[in-house]
């Protein structure tokens, strides 16, 4: 292939992976106030963890803090809590 173009790619996955850092750390302050402050809303928690589905197959962080959310949200709504970690294991665990 032509360095140019592998150089490109290159270009756009950091270009990407600096995007996916942001928007995982905007993410990490609503999960630390929804625990800190103990917030029972389920849209709210529910809407957050449809957003870090989409980071956590891609980053590490990004699934920590779907993991740390999934476990709060656990104690209020355990069922939607199993349907979303199965969502995540079709979405991104090899069988």
């Amino acid at each position: 292939m032509n360095n140019d173009f592998m150089r490109e790619i290159g270009d756009m996955i950091e270009q990407m992976q600096s995007v996916v850092k942001v928007a995982v750390s905007e993410i990490k302050s609503q999960v630390d106030y929804i625990i800190r402050k103990r917030v029972t809303d389920e849209w709210q928690i529910e809407t957050l963890l449809d957003r870090l589905l989409d980071y956590a197959g891609i980053d590490d962080s990004g699934l920590a803090l779907f993991k740390h959310l999934c476990r709060y949200y656990y104690a209020i709504n355990p069922k939607a809590t199993e349907e979303y970690v199965l969502t995540y294991k079709d979405l991104y665990e090899d069988e």
